[in-house]
């Protein structure tokens, strides 16, 4: 396996290696990003590898100018090859924790990080699947392997854990995914300035298969013959230029707005109901992050429960005619739910410092 090394950063620094694939786009990078952000980066430096360059590297870089951030080939499409970059990333940059967020690709990933000596090897399931997944087959031949050779198991949630880890659910650490509840307060000149009117749907993610979006239109445009509602549809993914049409198709493009990645927060404050038809979820940060700014949230019946912190959701069976309805209704906004959030553990200022916590324990046992 080659000779490793326990390297700290140049400046004194405990190096933690977070894998993440593609940074460009999604909650689970979201989710890192938020714990960086608020953690003690006087003790600990978090290099994370990825898929490719893009504007995650300034996000990340405006956090912590002295992170790097490495790339490999895709886990998914070369194993082989990338197996082999990341061994010799993790084993050159004598990093002591690989903190694996590839659900079942982690198996690829820990597997590297094992042949490269990383003796705090972490894989955390971010996300469920089911048959109705993409890629259910191959996720499901690669599930019995995604934590073989972690030292750790780490999820979002329960649901997220028993769907991983199966029969060893309960040794996973559930690691809340928290968010600073203070970005995301009610703003009520927030509309005029997105030039919205009238009751205002979001939805915040990637354009693609997992999140259903085409059936949100066909409901949406169901919705739309019962009140004069706008449908804002903020991120980006393979599926826009066809969403963009069917939109049209369905004589509802005027009232769909498109709206790239970007700061979701003043879409929030503007907007008076989330909806997120995925047609599977872990935990979904999106969701909490409706919830802080007050929104009522109409969920999937796919996505769990858990994912109801405040007690304002409704989780819907995948039915346009029920989608319609339920969008068409007026709700009003909840002013308490950032309390309620607060005293379920998901305001990162509180939680963030029990993520280091975690990497002092599991470090302090290699010198025992």
């Amino acid at each position: 396996m080659g000779r490793f090394l326990l390297q700290s950063a140049e400046d004194g620094r405990q190096k933690i290696a977070q894998i993440v694939g593609n940074a460009r786009i999604g909650g689970v990078v979201e989710c890192v990003l938020n714990y960086y952000r608020f953690a003690d980066r006087s003790r600990y430096r978090f290099d994370f590898i990825t898929y490719g360059h893009s504007d995650f590297d300034e996000r990340l870089h405006a956090i912590d100018p002295q992170a790097r951030v490495h790339v490999i080939p895709r886990l998914d499409r070369t194993p082989l090859r990338a197996v082999s970059a990341l061994r010799g990333i993790l084993r050159d940059g004598g990093y002591p924790v690989a903190h694996a967020h590839m659900t079942t690709l982690s198996a690829f990933a820990l597997f590297a990080a094992k042949r490269a000596g990383v003796p705090v090897r972490i894989c955390h399931a971010h996300s469920t699947f089911d048959r109705d997944s993409d890629h259910y087959w191959i996720k499901a031949a690669l599930r019995p392997f995604a934590a073989r050779n972690a030292t750790h198991r780490m999820a979002c949630g329960e649901l997220a854990a028993q769907n991983l880890y199966r029969r060893h659910a309960e040794e996973a650490i559930l690691l809340p995914n928290a968010i600073d509840l203070q970005r995301f307060a009610p703003d009520p000149q927030a509309k005029a300035r997105l030039g919205l009117n009238g009751p205002v749907l979001l939805f915040v993610g990637r354009f693609v298969y997992q999140k259903n979006l085409f059936f949100l239109l066909e409901a949406f445009a169901g919705a739309r013959k019962q009140a004069p509602l706008t449908l804002v549809l903020m991120g980006g993914g393979a599926d826009e230029p066809a969403l963009r049409a069917r939109a049209e198709a369905l004589n509802i493009g005027h009232s769909v707005r498109f709206v790239p990645p970007g700061d979701p927060a003043p879409y929030y404050a503007a907007a008076d109901t989330f909806v997120l038809p995925s047609r599977y979820e872990g935990f979904p940060v999106v969701g909490l992050e409706a919830q802080a700014a007050g929104l009522h949230c109409l969920f999937s019946d796919k996505i769990t429960r858990e994912a109801d912190v405040c007690g304002h959701s409704d989780f819907l069976p995948l039915d346009p005619a029920v989608w319609a309805e339920r969008m068409a209704r007026h709700y009003p906004h909840a002013p308490d739910n950032a309390q309620k959030l607060r005293q379920a553990h998901f305001d990162i200022r509180a939680e963030a410092p029990r993520l280091l916590r975690f990497y002092d324990e599991a470090l302090a046992g290699l010198a025992q």
